[in-house]
């Protein structure tokens, strides 16, 4: 075969006849005679943020974190595969599983940090309900599955459907929940689907609250259910999970198509009566407004004829007064005349 080069950063493996292997480290040069072999080692490099998983012949299993290099030399090497490290922020959890000799040991890794796993450790699967991507509102067993935990408080859409009153009126009440991580130990000891705790307990409540009361009662005391008060259930489940329900917000609801158009009319003929009720009062203001001026000026009108009345009387008994004045003058006027003359007469006698 004649000479053959190993450069540098390569290795090989050089077979002779017997099928004896011998590792050759680059940079070399070697000489293939025509009954050997060489083969070259493929190479395997793994960054910082990555970690290389290596099966030796005899079956261990290590995990190195990089930056490391290795070859596969299948003299000692059966398996060499590389996989990114984990990296977790602040917000968020691992629960991790180790075999040991006796038992499995179970801890949290928080962040900020990146994790590689060892040998015998595996990651916990959470396997929570998920919400429907069509439908946020549907929620669908196992529909979200996931390793990293988050810690940063969350929220979603509910629809608790088939809600009946106390007068069989079948309703859905849509509802948004928010919720806060408290406790992972406690979390991981209570319970396997946290949300589907949740949802029942949302559930629970809601039948509770309505099977109390009528349809219209209902309507008239939804506003209590945005009150986290509202959801006993709900909470006292959350708490022994180690979650925390931070509030509750009442969306609405939805009835059937037949009872909901008898709603709107009944809601549209109370409109039309308040409306009616508030023409008819407002025309009724407006009356009362009309007579009330109409009373103030007639009043007004009388007074002034009274007025003008009493100041005609008054002028009149000033000018009978005034007359009867100026007869009296002349009538003593007239009585002083005839004395005079009586005693003008008198004296020529």
């Amino acid at each position: 075969m004649g000479f053959m080069t190993i450069e540098e950063s390569q290795q090989a493996l050089l077979y002779d006849n017997q099928g004896r292997g011998t590792l050759v480290i680059g940079p070399r040069r070697v000489y293939v005679w025509g009954d050997q072999r060489l083969e070259m080692l493929q190479h395997y490099i793994a960054n910082q943020n990555q970690y290389m998983i290596i099966k030796d012949r005899e079956g261990r299993i290590s995990h190195v974190p990089g930056p490391y290099e290795a070859f596969l030399n299948p003299l000692e090497v059966e398996s060499i595969l590389i996989r990114n490290a984990i990296k977790l922020d602040a917000n968020h959890s691992l629960v991790v599983y180790k075999q040991n000799e006796e038992h499995i040991e179970r801890r949290v890794v928080s962040g900020p940090v990146v994790f590689v796993p060892g040998p015998q450790e595996w990651l916990h699967q959470f396997e929570w309900h998920g919400a429907d991507r069509s439908n946020p509102a549907h929620w669908t067993p196992k529909g979200n599955q996931f390793t990293e935990l988050s810690h940063v408080p969350n929220h979603f859409y509910y629809n608790v459907r088939d809600v009946r009153t106390n007068d069989d009126t079948m309703i859905t009440v849509m509802l948004m929940i928010f919720y806060e991580l408290r406790d992972i130990e406690t979390m991981l000891n209570y319970t396997h689907d946290p949300i589907a705790d949740f949802l029942n307990g949302a559930t629970s409540d809601m039948i509770s609250f309505a099977s109390q009361m009528t349809y219209e009662e209902f309507l008239n005391q939804s506003h209590q259910l945005s009150k986290i008060e509202s959801y006993s259930q709900l909470a006292t489940r959350a708490e022994k999970i180690g979650f925390q329900i931070t509030k509750v917000v009442y969306r609405g609801y939805q009835a059937s198509s037949a009872l909901q158009s008898t709603h709107d009319d009944a809601i549209m003929k109370r409109m039309q009566l308040k409306l009616y009720g508030e023409t008819e009062e407002q025309e009724q203001v407006i009356a009362e407004f009309k007579l009330k001026r109409d009373m103030q000026r007639t009043k007004l009108k009388q007074e002034s004829e009274r007025a003008i009345q009493e100041f005609s009387q008054k002028m009149e008994s000033l000018k009978r007064g005034h007359e009867l004045e100026m007869e009296s003058l002349v009538h003593e006027a007239q009585l002083k005349q005839q004395d005079a003359e009586v005693y003008k007469n008198t004296s020529f006698v």
